[in-house]
């Protein structure tokens, strides 16, 4: 994902951030809307309306734009704030008109006292906490000039009165500005989640290639590398006979055959997905050699041997016993590990080129030498498999063990 991907895709967050905080602002005009109809029922119904066709005209229009508001893929842009701001501060300033003189202030501010409010919540929304004072402001001032229109100038209103309006004003400010500081809040924490899940799906990809190369790399190391070097070897022994014998030179025809065949099927294959529950014992291996410093190790296996998480705890286990004698006891420079299925059993092979020594297991057994006895070949016969031991003095040991491919078997 580009950088201008990734700036369109949080611009997109703070978009839809403030499409939701305006539906949450429709849900409150609808709301206001309902009330502002109910008070002006009960108004007419008391005969307390002097412009009463005023008053139900300018509520009608509030019901239209609020209606036309509500379609689904409405924008919100400058005109539209611009007319929503114009209808509220008429429904503010139009109270004045619609009830009788000297009765604005108080329970009569019907038009005043719950819609308008919308149109400082919208600008808020839209532009912050600048646009949400700015609009309040003109609601204020619609409030003002309402009072004159009642028959009550405002250089002659009571003490209470002028409480009234200065609260009424002040309420407009801070729903306008406390909506457009949570808006301005909501839309950066949107646009940080936004920016966090774009960077989240970025390592995910990258880490599902560096895992499909490793795979392949790992699946051509196994068979073709390893080919190529027997080959290698061989030709090299081949150089060194006269005549060269027709028999071998076809027998590196045919590895070299096979592994074109092998190397195809790895470009072809589908990267490698773990079974549930189970675990590459290849992997196990290679992380338990990257844990040692003390000695090269080297890790081979044909293929990733797919094996119960059990079984690899107790395979790791049993090499991590081998390798921790072999550097206490053995001097060795370097170890290899080689893992492969055979005949229905997994057999892994530890190979050091240390000093040797002679393997006697009833002595070991008289000696109480728990390492090799119960961690390595113990841990083996539990899985229904053994340990084989080669080793000489002077000639290095290889260690075998060996379990069932498919776990221990029953009887």
């Amino acid at each position: 994902m580009s950088r201008v991907d990734a700036r369109s895709g949080a611009a997109g967050g703070s978009a839809e951030a403030r499409r939701t905080l305006m539906r949450g602002v429709l849900v409150f005009r609808w709301v206001a809307l309902a009330w502002m109809v109910t008070i002006a029922v009960i108004d007419a119904g008391a005969d307390e309306f002097r412009r009463e066709a005023l008053a139900w005209a300018s509520i009608g229009v509030a019901g239209a734009w609020t209606v036309w508001l509500t379609v689904p893929a409405r924008r919100w842009g400058r005109v539209t704030l611009a007319v929503d701001l114009g209808v509220c501060t008429w429904l503010v300033v139009v109270s004045g008109l619609v009830v009788f003189e000297g009765e604005v202030v108080g329970g009569r501010a019907f038009f005043a006292s719950g819609y308008p409010f919308a149109a400082a919540l919208s600008w808020g929304v839209h532009d912050g906490t600048k646009g949400g004072l700015a609009a309040g402001g003109v609601l204020g001032l619609a409030l003002i000039i309402a009072r004159p229109l009642n028959g009550m100038p405002v250089g002659e209103l009571p003490a209470t009165e002028i409480r009234d309006l200065t609260g009424g004003i002040v309420n407009y400010l801070v729903a306008g500005g406390a909506v457009g500081f949570v808006s301005i809040l909501f839309v950066r924490s949107t646009e940080a989640l936004h920016r966090a899940t774009g960077e989240l799906v970025r390592e995910r990809e990258r880490a599902a290639r560096l895992a499909e190369r490793e795979s392949i790399a790992r699946q051509i190391h196994d068979s073709v590398l390893q080919a190529l070097s027997l080959i290698n070897k061989k030709g090299h022994e081949l150089a060194r006979l006269d005549p060269i014998p027709g028999d071998g030179v076809a027998e590196l025809g045919r590895i070299a055959e096979k592994q074109e065949q092998e190397l195809r099927a790895v470009i072809l294959r589908d990267p490698e997905l773990p079974p549930t529950g189970r675990a590459s014992l290849r992997a196990e291996l290679e992380t338990l050699a990257g844990e040692l410093d003390t000695f090269e190790v080297t890790v081979s296996c044909v293929g990733p041997i797919w094996v119960d998480r059990n079984v690899a705890e107790e395979l790791t286990a049993a090499v991590r016993q081998a390798l921790a004698n072999i550097a206490e006891h053995s001097r060795a420079s370097r170890v290899s590990l080689f893992a492969e299925v055979e005949g229905g059993r997994i057999l892994i092979s530890v190979r050091d080129n240390g000093v040797g020594f002679v393997y006697d297991e009833a002595a070991l057994k008289a000696n109480g030498k728990a390492g090799i006895l119960k961690s390595m070949k113990g841990r083996m016969e539990d899985l229904g498999g053994s340990m084989a031991i080669n080793s000489s003095p002077g000639h290095g040991t290889e260690v075998e063990f060996a379990v069932p491919a498919h776990g221990k078997p029953e009887g």
